[in-house]
């Protein structure tokens, strides 16, 4: 507004006449005041855009009754709801529509009141068409910007809602729920490797520890883990408590699945010793590993998660449960795809609920 009123002020005083001073100052003026509007901002939306209403629409109605309704100057009104929606947004749409209403009130009377210019006052008709030419041009830049800012918002707000869902599941889903295929996110992997890491002992050590420095372990501990899951490319499935839950093969197939995910599981030992040290604490792991045929996808409306479900995610669940710190225990459908690749120690035959009597096996890295 300030740029406006100062090109129209710029405009009376190129012509010359003084019967256009009046106009001169009055633009002067308006620039001025609206360069102010910042200081209003701090009392809040609604006062800031009832100052940008009111010093327009009285410095318009001055100009319509120094130059009349031919000048078009009033015109100058119709940006008002364009901009009272950028500054006030969708929460006050009533007030931007009381504007609105009240400008086009003002736009009418102040037509009817002022018809002809001022007695004396300079009404050339290629200056007055000048003044309409310029109403037009400002008029559609005020659009065009409010129009601009509003797309960027959207914008901006699309994006930082696109990087919380991409935190939180992978991008090909979020991809299928923005295009509302909610079923195409549920899939069926004939090939994965599941993976559950556990922190030993983890009530006793966050009781020692407290609330603030738990949380601030956790968060790191669970921070290096993410950009470690990203080196191998193992998917994050989700945190349980102090669990960390992560599965390679989902939701794209990979060629070395269960490789990758033996290699994050022992990467995982090395990050909780640096984590442990940082934090000065011991911190231990049990980790437990399955591979197999799993579902995975987004279920329900509301809270989106992605997650995976079927044996080996159970399986990994009671390996974890009762293996030991520093090894991971797995089954004997990893040890036949990765033998000579890490050692294996046989472990003993577990009674397993659900899965029966089952051979379990310690794995550990090659020496």
């Amino acid at each position: 507004m300030a740029v406006s009123a100062s090109a129209f002020a710029v405009i009376y005083a190129l012509h010359g006449q003084p019967s256009l001073q009046g106009l001169v100052v009055c633009n002067v003026l308006l620039a001025i005041a609206a360069m102010m509007t910042p200081l209003f901002h701090r009392f809040g939306k609604r006062v800031s855009a009832l100052w940008e209403f009111t010093i327009s629409a009285v410095a318009l109605t001055i100009v319509v009754a120094y130059l009349g309704r031919n000048s078009g100057a009033l015109f100058n009104l119709l940006g008002v709801t364009p901009v009272a929606f950028a500054i006030l947004g969708l929460d006050h749409w009533r007030m931007v529509a009381s504007l609105g209403l009240l400008s086009a009130a003002i736009i009418i009377l102040g037509g009817i009141a002022f018809p002809a210019p001022w007695p004396g006052v300079y009404d050339d008709e290629n200056f007055l068409q000048l003044v309409n030419i310029s109403t037009v041009l400002t008029v559609t830049l005020l659009v065009f910007a409010t129009m601009h800012y509003a797309l960027t918002l959207a914008r901006d707000a699309q994006m930082r809602l696109s990087n919380l869902m991409l935190s939180i599941m992978p991008a090909e889903i979020v991809d299928q729920l923005r295009r509302d295929d909610h079923a195409a996110t549920i899939k069926k992997f004939d090939t994965a490797a599941v993976l559950l890491i556990d922190i030993v002992q983890f009530v006793r050590l966050s009781n020692e520890l407290g609330p603030e420095r738990t949380v601030a372990l956790l968060d790191d501990f669970f921070s290096q883990l993410d950009a470690g899951s990203a080196r191998f490319g193992v998917e994050k499935i989700k945190t349980i408590g102090d669990a960390y839950l992560a599965a390679a093969g989902v939701p794209t197939a990979h060629p070395h699945g269960v490789e990758a995910a033996a290699g994050f599981g022992f990467l995982a030992f090395d990050i909780a010793e640096n984590v442990g040290r940082t934090h000065g604490v011991l911190l231990h792991l049990r980790i437990g590993m399955a591979s197999g045929s799993v579902t995975a996808g987004v279920l329900g409306r509301t809270r989106y998660a992605y997650d995976i479900w079927g044996a080996p995610v159970n399986m990994a669940a009671r390996l974890e449960a009762i293996g030991h710190a520093g090894c991971i225990l797995t089954t004997r459908d990893v040890k036949t795809v990765l033998d000579g690749k890490f050692a294996f120690e046989a472990g003993e035959i577990t009674h397993i609920k659900g899965f029966g009597d089952t051979e379990t096996w310690r794995m550990s890295l090659a020496r």
